[in-house]
């Protein structure tokens, strides 16, 4: 990705501070170990790194962290994001291939320090991932990057970006329900459950 030059930090953060200075469990600790090679805080999208405000949110991260295989635990990176009290773009990348991944995030009512975070998108691996900033605020080129990353959240008409977020994960839940049924339909010999089965099936379909 081409960013503006000053947006550019260029600094890397030992994983260790992840997981020395902030309470971990011995698993998550090695899955730090054991999934990250490295990572780097490429970039700072800020009003004074670009010609943009801040609004709800002060300023965007980006990181890019390479990895020692071809997953990286969602807890690793909810562990990243509960401590940094910003949004953060991950840029993941395995033997030549690079994926986007970034969650929705909040401040968490309970503890001013930490973060909370509500669900996560990303791409497919790719050989390489173009996303670009769009928008004259934080706030807004925050917005753009998961619309880019998940074009669904824009699809969904909703008034605002944390409505998206809960809508598509409502259509989430709505889906198991309906690919649930299907099973059921499938193998239930009783042509009268069958139909009982296909009308509740139709009701879940009509939500929006």
């Amino acid at each position: 990705m081409d960013f503006p030059t000053t947006t550019k930090v260029g600094r890397v953060i030992p994983k260790e501070k992840f997981y020395t200075k902030t309470t971990v469990n011995t698993k998550l600790r090695q899955m730090f170990v054991d999934e990250i090679d490295k990572i780097v805080w490429t970039n700072k999208i800020a009003p004074e790194t670009l010609n943009i405000t801040a609004k709800h949110y002060a300023e965007l991260q980006v990181f890019e962290i390479t990895l020692k295989g071809s997953t990286i635990s969602s807890q690793v990176l909810k562990h990243i994001d509960t401590f940094i009290p910003y949004p953060i773009l991950f840029i993941l990348k395995h033997t030549g291939a690079t994926k986007a991944v970034m969650g929705y995030k909040e401040p968490n009512l309970n503890n001013q320090n930490q973060m909370k975070t509500d669900a996560y998108y990303e791409t497919s691996w790719q050989p390489t991932i173009n996303l670009e900033i769009k928008g004259r605020s934080v706030d807004e080129i925050y917005k753009n990057f998961l619309h880019q990353i998940n074009p669904d959240l824009q699809k969904t008409s909703q008034p605002d970006l944390k409505t998206s977020v809960v809508h598509l994960k409502q259509q989430a839940v709505i889906k198991k329900q309906i690919d649930a049924l299907n099973r059921k339909i499938a193998n239930e010999p009783s042509v009268a459950k069958r139909q009982e089965l296909a009308r509740e099936r139709h009701k879940l379909e009509q939500q929006p």
